[in-house]
């Protein structure tokens, strides 16, 4: 082996080293099991991965899935996302780059002449070239590696964030969904309602005119109907601000959805019993979690980009051309000549400032560690809460339908009895009152149970693997 050869072998050993700390994935500290579980919850069961993926489905509704597919092909925030995508790579790209020599194409031309008036005069000469330069800075302590390594990491993070505008766009999407059909039941509510209120005011007045009745009625039975005739314009304002929403997350201009969501339907219900999953499978699919992680790991190949910083940079130099001090000359064979030359540059006085790089770099990479442990503690905290009120409205939802039941009974024999002369006018408005508030709480209860469940499934993650990013993958990119 020549003692050249010798030396690049060297160069080539040594630039697998690499300064600062190695990246381990942490572990977190998950419980076994959600405190939510522990009450009255022996029927729920694990939620089947796949299922989560396209959890909408659970719900059975044909214009919700349609709505999801216009989402996730039109939904704009998803396309930046995937911008994002794209920028990250070409920064990963352009980071691998750095790793590998630069070759230039090079032309140039000189005269040197003695610039000094009444000295000896020097030599005067023109310098005429034309050929290639290179240049390679050898990574010899990992500075670049590290960066490549921080630039991954980026790039996942940026693959995650897409996840996790999928998981933001699902539930977003369902739940505007849902609250569009519940606000057109309660509106469908409280229409019969006022169609019922006039019908009795109608009767009021002709009771009072035959003599039989009182202008108390009367007066009791108008402001009732008055009252829920207000009701409408509000729903109805609220429900045109729900389907422009809606119209927005689907990437649609305004009015593009009033014809297919016009017709009436019933709020979607998906059986919410397999719908539980242990605290360390949500670590596992939540993307938001792994955004985290990922600028941790990140963060710590920058701290040992830092570090590389105190170490020499070594660079190779190298020049493969024609030179020649006349232009008439430049493309003869006499012309060839090429260059070689090595550098070393280590650091001496810099007045702390690649110190205080260090210290920054680790001070970022402690508030990524902090912001991996908070997004942990806030992904338990947000599935027990979402889990707890899914569970109490669930409940809350089978006791208003067995009270409207009774109050539609209760209004029968009202109404019966009010025309047999057992009770006053008074008491039927009283029931109606009653049946219509618990029949506008029993359609907010239904939705308000669907939304829930829907909350349950964004904790888990759900949604977040339902469409790839891009082709592509990361390796070789």
């Amino acid at each position: 082996m020549t003692p050249k050869l010798g030396w690049l072998c060297v160069l080539i050993g040594l630039a697998g080293c690499t300064v600062g700390p190695d990246y381990r994935k942490p572990v977190p500290a998950v419980p076994d099991r959600w405190q939510a579980g522990k009450e009255a919850t022996a029927d729920l069961k694990l939620i089947d991965p796949e299922t989560l993926k396209t959890w909408w489905k659970s719900f059975d509704d044909a214009r919700l899935s349609r709505l999801m597919e216009q989402a996730l092909g039109g939904n704009l925030d998803l396309k930046m996302a995937l911008a994002r995508i794209g920028q990250a790579r070409a920064e990963r790209r352009g980071t691998r780059a750095e790793l590998f020599p630069t070759v230039d194409a090079a032309a140039g031309a000189q005269r040197a002449d003695n610039p000094f008036p009444g000295l000896a005069p020097g030599i005067r000469y023109n310098l005429f070239e034309l050929g290639f330069d290179a240049l390679w800075e050898i990574d010899l302590f990992g500075r670049q590696r590290r960066r490549l390594e921080a630039a991954s990491a980026d790039l996942e993070a940026a693959q995650e964030q897409h996840a996790q505008a999928l998981v933001t766009l699902t539930a977003d999407v369902a739940r505007s969904y849902i609250e569009y059909r519940s606000l057109q039941n309660q509106l469908g509510i409280t229409r019969a309602n006022l169609d019922a209120q006039r019908h009795t005011l109608k009767l009021t007045k002709r009771l009072f005119d035959e003599g039989v009745g009182t202008r108390h009625d009367v007066v009791r039975a108008r402001a009732q109907t008055e009252t829920t005739e207000a009701q409408i314009p509000a729903l109805e304002g609220e429900l045109t601000a729900v389907l422009r929403q809606l119209e927005l997350l689907v990437g649609q201009q305004p009015g593009s959805l009033a014809a297919e969501l016009n017709e009436g339907g019933a709020v979607p219900v998906a059986p919410g019993r397999a719908i539980l999953a242990s605290p360390a499978e949500t670590i596992r699919h939540r993307p938001d979690l792994r955004i985290a992680e990922r600028q941790l790991a990140s963060a710590t190949a920058m701290q040992g980009a830092a570090i590389a910083e105190l170490f020499p940079k070594i660079s190779l130099s190298a020049f493969l051309g024609l030179r020649n001090t006349d232009i008439e000359n430049l493309f003869k064979s006499a012309a060839f000549s090429y260059s070689t030359g090595a550098n070393l540059l280590q650091p001496l006085l810099n007045f702390g400032r690649i110190r205080a790089g260090i210290d920054l770099a680790e001070a970022q990479q402690q508030e990524a560690y902090f912001a991996f442990e908070k997004a942990v503690l806030e992904a338990l905290r947000e599935t027990e809460t979402a889990l707890t009120r899914y569970l109490k409205e669930e409940a809350r939802r089978q006791t208003l339908a067995r009270s409207v039941a009774d109050l539609r009974e209760s209004v029968r024999l009202s109404q019966l009895r009010y025309n047999v002369g057992v009770i006053s006018f008074l008491d039927v408005l009283d029931a109606q009152r009653a049946l219509y508030v618990a029949e506008i709480e029993l359609a907010r209860s239904e939705a308000g149970a669907s939304t829930n469940l829907i909350a349950v499934y964004k904790a888990l993650g759900g949604g977040a693997n339902s469409r790839p990013p891009q082709p592509e993958t990361i390796q070789g990119k």
